[in-house]
């Protein structure tokens, strides 16, 4: 039977998947100390693909153990699922499955197998050794991603489903799922607090319509609606639908000269600090935000972030290809170069800071509502930064763009090839599970996940899969693929090719 999220869910998701796995997989203490969990996480870090920017002074040592810091991050959260609360569902974990493949495959995490404390990325375990040993979640969980079964640091996550995630967790920390714990303990006070964190967050347009994107900046708007009008949720109609893809970090680089961020470079400053908003949702208050919360983001950006480079593409490069379709790239005719920029091959680009409307879905922009700025200047962030509405979509870096799929602001597109293409030939629909397996003809994902759809027209896709969550689809709002037509430019099959094979080596 196909999974539907219009049913209710049978089944933890994450948290399921962390309590079979570590009773099952990684046994340890119940006392886990901060020592213990930071060498857990050093020793586990062979299996994942990064690029550190050579020009970083520090030693060798000191770098990885700001990783590690990174990938253990817990912002001080008061968002926290206790271990005894996963361990005691073994009722459900029986009816559900495996639990790695809970994790993996219905909301989207990547597995870690080389760590023994946690058995998927972006999880943080409690450190402290006093009180009930508990999980939240942190960065990673969204920037990083999988690719042909090689695991990509930095990459944004295109198959995490955080509306599978958030409904599990609601399901889990409710009045059923914490009938194991002892009423009034401090694991009972853990779970209920996280459930009604959750409760209180729910909206329509601050959950996406597809896995694989996000809607944080439309959740923003909804924390900092909530903390203006006492505790109230805004309509729908006053929030926007912005639909987007998980961004690379290794952007970070590219944009920080210009101190406009996000897709649309609405939100100014130094630092990106809208990323601050995902602990407004686990219902921290400002004054944490601002002494706690902001600091580690600070932290992160200057010690981590900004020496992420692009992973190197894994496969083979046909050179004498590559150095046409540089000179299509850099030429009067083609001119990629006006608006994305000059590249080193290195990892590095010299960004123009380009804003424009391309014809893209402006679903995105329209976010960024008056409401939205008045709401986020009512908010101790205005002090320091600044919201504004965009122009236009970032004409995005193109380091790294191999792994950056699917292309557009939303993920509308997904493949150079279709994007590079006549505008009337991308697929209006294509599987979102399927962006695991790279495509390195057309350099971006595949359509179809395990052959399904294969073979089917467009219609039939639209009809059998259309309104799941699993498969993108270009009908719905904010997820249009039209705009960025540079068919007119590149005007042959043959220069189609080589600016692809050029945009391997950025």
């Amino acid at each position: 039977m196909r999974y539907s999220y219009r049913t209710r869910m049978p089944v933890l998701a994450l948290l399921m998947a962390l309590a079979g796995a570590l009773s099952c997989i990684h046994p340890w203490t119940r006392n886990v100390s901060r020592e213990a969990v930071r060498a857990a996480f050093d020793a586990s870090l062979s299996g994942m693909v990064y690029e550190w920017d050579p020009a970083d002074p520090r030693p060798e040592a000191e770098r990885r153990m700001a990783l590690v810091d990174f990938m253990t991050e817990t912002f001080g959260s008061s968002f926290w699922v206790p271990r005894s609360l996963l361990d005691g569902n073994l009722i459900t974990r029986a009816v559900a499955g495996d639990p790695e493949t809970i994790a993996r495959e219905r909301v989207g995490l990547v597995l870690w197998p080389e760590n023994r404390v946690t058995p998927v990325y972006g999880v943080s375990p409690s450190a402290a050794p006093e009180g009930p040993l508990s999980f939240t979640s942190n960065c990673a969980m969204c920037h990083l991603e999988e690719i042909d079964g090689v695991v990509y640091f930095g990459a944004g996550n295109k198959a995490f489903d955080e509306k599978a995630l958030v409904a599990s967790l609601e399901r889990l920390t409710g009045p059923l799922g914490r009938r194991i714990l002892s009423r009034g303990s401090e694991a009972d006070g853990m779970a209920a607090q996280a459930n009604a964190i959750l409760k209180q967050r729910l909206h329509e347009k601050a959950s996406p319509l597809t896995r694989g994107r996000s809607t944080a900046f439309a959740g923003s708007h909804v924390e900092f609606y909530i903390r203006a009008h006492g505790g109230a949720l805004p309509g729908a109609e006053e929030v926007g639908r912005g639909d987007v893809k998980i961004p690379p970090l290794w952007h970070f680089a590219a944009k920080a000269p210009f101190e406009r961020w996000y897709v649309d470079g609405s939100f100014r400053g130094k630092i990106p600090l809208m990323a601050s908003s995902m602990e407004l949702f686990k219902g921290r208050s400002y004054e944490e935000i601002e002494t706690q919360v902001v600091p580690a983001i600070e932290r992160q950006f200057m010690n981590v972030v900004r020496y992420i480079r692009p992973p190197r593409y894994p496969y083979g490069i046909d050179s004498v290809l590559a150095e046409k379709g540089r000179a299509l790239f850099y030429s009067r005719e083609v001119g990629c170069h006006t608006c994305h920029g000059v590249y080193d091959g290195k990892g590095d680009v010299r960004w123009t800071g380009v804003h424009a409307d391309v014809g893209t879905d402006r679903g995105r922009l329209e976010v960024v509502s008056e409401g939205f700025v008045e709401a986020f200047g009512r908010s101790p962030l205005s002090a320091r930064d600044r919201l504004a509405r965009s122009e236009g979509y970032a004409a995005t870096p193109l380091t790294g763009v191999w792994a950056n799929y699917p292309y557009l602001h939303n993920g509308s597109v997904p493949t150079l090839y279709h994007l590079l293409g006549p505008e009337a030939e991308r697929p209006k629909v294509f599987g979102v599970m399927a962006a695991r397996g790279f495509d390195p003809a057309r350099v971006g994902q595949r359509l179809y996940a395990d052959g399904e759809g294969e073979g089917m027209s467009e219609a039939e896709l639209l009809r059998r899969f259309g309104e799941g969550r699993d498969w993108f689809n270009a009908n719905r709002p904010g997820c249009g693929n039209q705009g960025h037509d540079v068919w007119p430019r590149i005007r042959t099959e043959e220069n189609r090719m080589a600016l692809i094979e050029y945009l391997k080596t950025l």
